[in-house]
């Protein structure tokens, strides 16, 4: 794991958890965190410092711009714009945007654990779930906790803790989505739903430029940096300082490691 975050490490049942939903008068204002304003994308900038303040996390511009694109698919309920037909929901500070997080009177609750799954590590945001019966759910994927996302990656918490890459923006990651689902529909005449929304969602990423591909060169280039795979296979990215002191393995192996720190979940 590596020694960069500071969010709180505590495994939970993701089943204790998947539901939370948090008062804005949790978020605290803060200077560290840099205003980002999302004209392109059309977002107001008080949501964009809203949701950004609440998670102290940079949010990529491919968020609100997929935002916006479910919008246009159903513009009442965005977050489920993509439920009925591939399966997929908009959670985690997309509840931000929707304005879930006012709609409850729950206390003090802490962001850094909204929608987060059993094996996942504080590196990994939740931004997308499909199938629950597997916890599949979608993120994006930091080295550093103040820098953008180096990667978008996927997890199936029922399986266990591997993190598989999917892009670089969430566009490709749900091209990928729609790709299987189109692979495995039994009836070919039923897929022009999932078709329709294919191209959409193509057109889309091209005007704003977004990359389709799952292995981009910059994920590449980043990889090359990673000094060890680490449990969930997403690697750790950890520069050598000015003292030139980086990365150090545990004298410890992977599978007391291991043994020690995922128990199953139940």
């Amino acid at each position: 794991m590596s020694v960069l975050w500071s969010a709180s490490r505590t495994r939970f049942s993701p089943h204790s958890e998947l539901k939370l939903f948090f008062p804005e008068t949790w978020c605290e204002k803060t200077k560290d965190i840099k205003k980002r304003r999302s004209s392109e994308a059309d977002i107001p900038n008080h949501l964009c410092h809203e949701v950004e303040t609440c998670y102290r996390l940079k949010m990529p511009e491919d968020f609100y711009h997929f935002w916006k694109f479910c919008e246009e698919l159903d513009p009442d309920k965005p977050c489920d714009a993509l439920q009925a037909s591939i399966g997929l929901q908009l959670v985690g500070p997309y509840d931000i945007l929707a304005g879930k997080h006012k709609k409850t009177s729950r206390g003090d609750v802490n962001f850094s654990l909204h929608w987060r799954f059993f094996y996942d590590p504080p590196e990994f945001q939740t931004v997308l779930t499909g199938d629950s019966k597997m916890q599949y759910h979608v993120g994006y994927f930091r080295d550093v906790p103040d820098e953008l996302p180096v990667w978008v990656g996927e997890n199936e918490a029922k399986k266990g803790c591997t993190i598989s890459q999917v892009g670089d923006n969430i566009f490709a990651a749900v091209k990928l989505v729609l790709s299987r689902k189109l692979k495995e529909l039994p009836d070919k005449k039923k897929s022009g739903i999932l078709k329709a929304i294919d191209e959409k969602l193509t057109e889309t990423a091209k005007k704003m430029g977004y990359s389709l591909e799952q292995k981009t060169v910059k994920i590449k280039q980043r990889d090359k940096k990673v000094v060890t795979k680490s449990f969930h296979g997403a690697g750790l990215v950890v520069p050598v300082d000015k003292n030139g002191v980086g990365y150090r393995e545990l004298p410890e192996t992977n599978g007391k490691l291991m043994l020690g720190s995922y128990p199953t979940p139940k």
